[in-house]
């Protein structure tokens, strides 16, 4: 087995471990004996368990960036369509990340957090401005209200509720706290027309085929 080959196995069984149980709790002597591999060979490629968790977390970052980011230039998909499957794609990829992880992220690594916060919040308001701008001119998002001030308010919004102290209050999981959220706030920014494409196809399946 390659180097590489190495290196994605470390990183894969962290994804599937870190992601659904947290890691503060998982030593680096149990999490390389789950592998069947020593920690002398895991510690080849990562100097410790916390850059294992931030390349996992910066992976997923730029993951989820580039994905959004396709979705909102593919002119092949209808608008509506695109902004289905941007939601879809959000809350599969945060259905992947328990509350334990960001909870473990936000005490155990707060400049991790930060970044993680941070990167939320520009993104959501560069991205998800961009989107909100293209559906006023479409005609999809109502002219009347601010797009700017719909978009902080957005934001807001996503950092409040998306957040584990605020989540381990609820009996909900994050996925449905974003779904929640995000039908809340098309549903008052959608004209008529809007909201009747956004109705016809929200119990479609979404094609992702090109999306991952």
């Amino acid at each position: 087995m390659s180097d590489l080959e190495i290196k994605n196995r470390i990183l894969e069984a962290a994804r599937e471990n870190f992601f659904a149980n947290g890691f503060s709790k998982v030593t680096m002597e149990e999490f390389a004996q789950s592998m069947g591999m020593s920690k002398k060979t895991i510690y080849k490629f990562f100097e410790s368990k916390d850059e294992i968790v931030k390349a996992i977390t910066h992976e997923k970052l730029k993951k989820v960036h580039d994905t959004c980011e396709g979705i909102r230039v593919d002119n092949t998909k209808e608008f509506i369509d695109r902004i289905k499957a941007t939601t879809t794609y959000i809350t599969r990829e945060m259905q992947q990340m328990k509350p334990q992880f960001y909870l473990d992220v936000q005490r155990t690594m707060p400049e991790l957090w930060k970044e993680v916060d941070t990167f939320r919040h520009e993104k959501v308001m560069s991205d998800f401005g961009k989107m909100v701008k293209q559906g006023v001119e479409l005609g999809i998002f109502r002219s009347d209200v601010n797009a700017d001030v719909f978009v902080l308010m957005y934001a807001t919004a996503m950092q409040n509720i998306i957040n584990p102290e605020v989540l381990s209050q609820l009996p909900i999981n994050i996925s449905q706290a974003y779904t929640a959220a995000v039908n809340v706030f098309f549903e008052g920014m959608f004209t008529a027309e809007g909201r009747e494409k956004y109705k016809n196809n929200l119990h479609e399946p979404v094609n992702n085929e090109g999306i991952l």
